[in-house]
């Protein structure tokens, strides 16, 4: 087989023309990467900020606890810093504030004397806050990608991707605000860029358009040194959109996740605008410390499950953890036993429970909650993930028409779609073409490959027999860890799954099939 049929074979895994094809593989610059698309409004924004800096205008920036808003609010404070304007801005607590503006903190707003309010990551729901805030005299803009309802807010104007007619295609609010940072600086800022690039990867926005076009620039435009801070949270890994998956977003997240004061959370903000290194270090390792926690927090729950039941067709349980970890934790349970799990943790008020939803493919989510509307009091989600609220006195009753509707519903599991490869494939060569088709991400998935009748008695292990450790010629190797020899040579030929990816080892650079499944082949 020769490349011309693996690239055909991508083309028909990603469903896409050879036309189309060559449209991915040319190159995106810091001039085309939206090109054919504009917010409405943009430009009267601008004006807004412009003027309130001439009469040297007090500005408040609102923005939201987890990456996209972290990523939004550190914009505009860099923005504003590039000009040396002084602005104000908050990271509101999960446990304190919940998201969004309240009214409650609009009060707090006028009652300092702000003249102008930017919402970011929040605002297109804030009905109560942002018409006290008009009608105490203030400017608001709101920066927000969020579902509208059917009326919006009554500020002064919105960038939105669906109100401002900016393109069909959702995309992250650190995007919408870099798009507005672009145009108010005049220029495309590469640093502000590559924190709108890591928020369209953390809000899981999909991999198209203008969103890939932005992450495919600030990946090619990465240099290593250039920007510290991003540097010490990818720790040793390529800057990409993997490392921003598994490293930075889970991170900058954790502390959205955990901590419950004000204080403290400004400093991821301070992380990703400040210079002085010594801050930066120390802030890290206190990033780093929070990270481990949640994983702590996540790992000790999903294994210390002797008082969640397992044994009905859902999972639902109650537990002691923190409000922010809940979803990781249901996710865990929903992948282990294949079944919709929902956690739940006690409201401050101690009124209702907070519950998190994670299920398989085969059960939806939403439709589940709809079914079971009279029980809670606030619900939403997709397919797939959801949360909702239910009073503690209706929570059995709830818990069991939830698990009665899981039982009506049959879960297969699914084995991921494959491109079908043989062993000559696995070359440099077939690894860039590839990666041509990257970043990859949300609805723009990283292909995964299938070898099929692989002869088990072929197959080389580590010392200790527990990984596949088989060279193929000299510059490729197929790698599997954690697959014992004892469990893998009962069967004669073996399926394999996996991806392509680079090793390099004192200096020598191999192409490695990075198994991640293993089947017995089918007669």
């Amino acid at each position: 087989m020769n490349m011309e049929t693996l690239l055909n074979r991508l083309l028909t895994y990603f469903q896409i023309s050879e036309s189309e094809y060559q449209k991915l593989l040319a190159p995106v610059s810091e001039e085309n990467f939206a090109i054919g698309h504009s917010f409405k409004d943009i430009d009267k924004c601008v004006e807004v900020v412009r003027s309130a800096m001439k009469e040297n205008k007090k500005i408040y920036i609102y923005g939201d606890y987890d990456c996209d808003g972290i990523m939004s609010i550190s914009i505009l404070v860099k923005m504003f810093s590039y000009l040396s304007y002084p602005v104000s801005y908050y990271v509101p607590s999960r446990y304190l504030d919940g998201y969004g503006l309240t009214l409650k903190h609009a009060e707090e707003i006028v009652k300092n004397g702000y003249d102008l309010l930017i919402t970011v990551d929040n605002g297109v729901t804030a009905f109560e806050g942002i018409e006290y805030c008009k009608k105490n005299g203030m400017q608001v803009l709101v920066f927000d990608h969020h579902q509208t309802d059917e009326v919006l807010p009554i500020a002064d104007y919105i960038l939105h991707p669906v109100v401002s007619n900016f393109g069909e295609t959702p995309t992250s609010a650190g995007f919408v605000t870099f798009m507005f940072a672009k145009e108010f600086l005049g220029r495309y800022d590469q640093y502000l860029a590559t924190l709108a690039g890591i928020s369209v990867v953390s809000d899981m926005m999909p991999i198209r358009e203008y969103n890939r076009n932005l992450l495919k620039l600030v990946i090619e435009e990465y240099e290593e040194g250039q920007f510290f801070n991003i540097d010490l949270l990818k720790e040793k890994e390529s800057f990409n959109e993997s490392a921003i998956g598994m490293k930075i977003a889970p991170k900058v997240n954790a502390v959205g996740r955990l901590v419950e004061d004000e204080d403290s959370l400004i400093k991821t903000v301070q992380f990703f605008t400040s210079e002085d290194k010594n801050l930066l270090l120390n802030y890290n390792e206190w990033i780093n410390s929070v990270n481990s926690e949640r994983k702590e927090i996540t790992k000790i729950a999903t294994e210390n499950s002797k008082e969640v039941d397992t044994s009905k067709a859902a999972i639902i349980a109650v537990i002691n953890e923190k409000e922010g970890v809940i979803g990781l934790i249901a996710n865990n349970f929903a992948k282990k036993y294949l079944k919709p799990t929902i956690i739940f943790a006690l409201d401050a008020s101690g009124e209702y429970y907070k519950g998190s939803c994670r299920a398989p493919k085969g059960f939806n989510v939403v439709d589940a909650f709809n079914k079971l509307d009279k029980y809670m009091l606030t619900a939403g989600g997709h397919e797939s993930a959801g949360g909702c609220s239910v009073k503690k006195e209706l929570f059995d009753e709830f818990k069991d028409a939830f698990i009665a509707l899981a039982a009506q519903t049959e879960i297969k599991e699914e084995r991921p779609q494959t491109i079908d490869l043989y062993l000559n494939e696995i070359t440099r060569e077939n690894y860039d073409l590839i990666q041509s088709f990257s970043p990859f991400g949300e609805m723009w998935q990283s292909p995964k490959f299938k070898l099929s009748r692989i002869r088990t008695q072929s197959l080389m292990y580590s010392r200790d027999t527990q990984h596949i450790l088989t060279s193929i010629g000299q510059a490729a190797r197929l790698t599997g860890f954690y697959f014992p020899k004892s469990e893998i040579s009962q069967y004669q030929f073996v399926d394999m799954i996996g991806t392509f990816r680079i090793s390099t080892y004192y200096g020598k650079t191999t192409v490695e099939f990075l198994i991640s499944d293993i089947y017995q082949s089918e007669k």
